[in-house]
């Protein structure tokens, strides 16, 4: 009788397991799966000056955030706070990684990123990929 339960135990187990919806790796991402508000933050070096900084941005599912504020704090024991606002154009890859170009509007520099969504698009890590800067960071759907 024991064995019996035993079996039927683990023909249940396996039915189960096989009724799970298959792994998100067959996915295919677009850039569309990049859409809505999101806040952010990051922290790492620039030129080797510690860096760190928080926002929000706006993408639109088309490739472009029209829209993005952040704070950042540049310096270690008399940091300097600004505040900056950027437009970015984003293309995403099948796999769910992707790359970021973005204008800062304050300076008129270009700053580059890669990243990788997660979470059904709803967050994403990102590190930049300029040279002399390595800054890491993630970002998260407000909604």
């Amino acid at each position: 009788m024991g064995r019996v339960l035993l079996y039927f135990a683990a023909l249940v187990l396996v039915s189960q397991i096989a009724s799970l919806p298959s792994a998100t790796a067959d996915q295919i991402f677009k850039d569309r799966d990049l859409k809505g508000q999101y806040g952010f933050s990051f922290d790492g070096t620039v030129g080797g000056m510690p860096v760190a900084a928080i926002g929000a941005l706006q993408a639109d599912g088309d490739g472009n955030i029209a829209k993005g504020v952040r704070i950042l704090s540049i310096g270690g024991t008399t940091p300097v706070v600004l505040t900056h606002t950027f437009t970015c154009t984003y293309a995403v890859n099948p796999d769910g990684t992707g790359s970021a170009n973005c204008l800062v509007i304050e300076t008129g520099g270009t700053e580059r990123f890669a990243f990788v969504l997660v979470n059904n698009g709803r967050e994403l890590a990102f590190v930049g990929t300029d040279v002399g800067v390595v800054v890491r960071g993630h970002t998260v759907r407000q909604d």
